[in-house]
C-alpha cells in the first residue's frame, strides 16, 4: 500500500468512526458541551461548540459541531432527512474504504517474495536424472530478486573477454577446449564432488580430482568421519549460464583454465545420530566460487577451489594475469 493511500484509509477511517460517535452523542442529547460542562462549570455548555453556534441551537452536544456531514444538516439524527443523510454518508465512507483496501492488495500482487518463499513457477531442484539437461528459471533470492552472477560477470569482464578469444582460438586446434565442452566437463565435476563429499566416498576421486587435492579432501572427510560427522549437501543446482570462464592457458608443457560458478545447494552437517548440529536443511545457499582445471591424463581434472576474497582472483579481475 503507498503512502497516499495509508493516508486516505486513514482519514477516512478517522472520519467514519467520529461520525459514529457523532450520532450517539447526538441521540444522548450530550456531546463536549453538555459533558464538560456538567463537570466544569458550564464553561462549555450552551456557547459556541456545543450549542447554536454551528447548528443553530441543535440539542446534540458534538452533533453541532462535527462538520460531515451534521454541519449541513443538524445534531438529531433520529429521523427526517438528516438521518437518510447521515446513513448514506456512512454507506459511502465504506464503499471508499473497501475500494482503498482492494486496489492495494491488487496493486501489491507479482512483487518480491520474502524470506522462505516458493520459488518460481518452473525452477525445480535437480535430480540424478535431469541434471545433464537442466534448464529453468533462475531462483529468487531473500528479497525475490532473481540470482544470477551478473554482477561478477561485470567484475570480470576484461578477463571474460580475453579468455573467450583465447578459448576460441584453442579451440580450433584441439576440441578439448571447446567451450560447451568445458561447460559439460565442470558441471560433471560439480555434481559428482557434492554427491561423494555428502557419501563420505571419494573411491572415484582420480577420474574429477588431482591427486593432491582428492588426498586432501580425503583427509578431511577422515577428519569429520573420526568426530562422527557428515556434511550433507542436497539438491545442487549449477546452470549452464551461470559457469563463465576468466582464465585460460595453453603452451608446450601445461593447460588450465579457471571458471567462475555461481551455484547453489542446501548444506548442513549431522552428526551419528543423524542430529543436525550446523547449517539449514530448509533454505538454499547461493555462492560463487572459482574452479581451476588442469589437462591431466587425457582430461580436465579439478585442481583448486578459490574463494572469490583470494588473492590469485584478486589477481586476474584487476587484469594482473594478463
Amino acid at each position: 500500500m503507498t503512502g497516499k493511500k495509508r493516508i486516505t484509509v486513514a482519514l477516512i477511517t478517522f472520519m467514519l468512526l467520529v461520525s459514529q460517535v457523532s450520532i450517539a452523542l447526538a441521540r444522548g442529547g450530550g456531546g463536549v458541551g453538555g459533558s464538560l460542562g456538567g463537570s466544569s462549570g458550564g464553561s462549555f455548555s450552551g456557547g459556541s461548540i456545543s450549542g447554536g453556534g454551528f447548528s443553530g441551537g441543535s440539542s446534540g452536544g458534538l452533533g453541532g459541531f462535527f462538520p460531515l456531514p451534521f454541519f449541513f444538516w443538524g445534531g438529531n439524527s433520529s429521523g427526517g432527512s438528516g438521518g437518510l443523510l447521515s446513513v448514506l454518508f456512512l454507506v459511502v465512507i465504506l464503499y471508499l474504504v473497501f475500494k482503498a483496501l482492494f486496489s492495494s492488495r491488487r496493486n501489491g500482487q507479482g512483487r518480491g517474495r520474502g524470506f522462505g518463499a516458493p520459488l518460481q513457477p518452473g525452477w525445480r531442484p535437480l535430480d540424478k536424472g535431469n541434471r545433464d539437461d537442466y534448464s529453468g528459471k533462475s531462483p529468487l533470492d531473500l528479497n525475490g530478486r532473481p540470482i544470477t552472477n551478473s554482477d561478477n560477470l561485470q567484475r570480470f569482464g576484461k578477463a571474460i573477454d580475453f579468455t573467450r578469444e583465447n578459448m576460441r582460438y584453442f579451440s580450433e586446434t584441439f576440441p578439448r577446449w571447446d567451450r560447451d565442452f568445458l561447460i559439460g566437463r565442470v558441471r560433471q565435476v560439480f555434481f559428482w564432488l557434492q554427491d561423494a563429499w555428502s557419501r563420505q566416498d571419494l573411491s572415484a576421486a582420480n577420474d574429477y580430482l588431482t591427486i593432491p587435492l582428492g588426498n586432501k579432501y580425503r583427509t578431511d572427510l577422515q577428519g569429520m568421519k573420526t568426530r562422527g560427522e557428515r556434511n550433507m549437501i542436497k539438491e545442487p543446482v549449477l546452470n549452464t549460464g551461470d559457469i563463465e570462464f576468466i582464465d585460460s592457458h595453453l603452451d608446450e608443457q601445461t593447460q588450465h583454465f579457471m571458471a567462475m560458478v555461481s551455484a547453489s545447494l542446501i548444506d548442513y552437517t549431522v552428526d551419528a545420530s543423524e542430529r543436525q548440529i550446523s547449517g539449514d536443511n530448509t533454505h538454499r545457499l547461493y555462492y560463487t566460487e572459482f574452479w581451476e582445471f588442469i589437462w591431466q591424463d587425457d582430461r580436465w581434472l579439478l585442481t583448486n577451489i578459490y574463494q572469490e576474497d583470494a588473492l590469485e582472483i584478486t589477481k586476474i579481475a584487476r587484469g594482473e594475469e594478463k
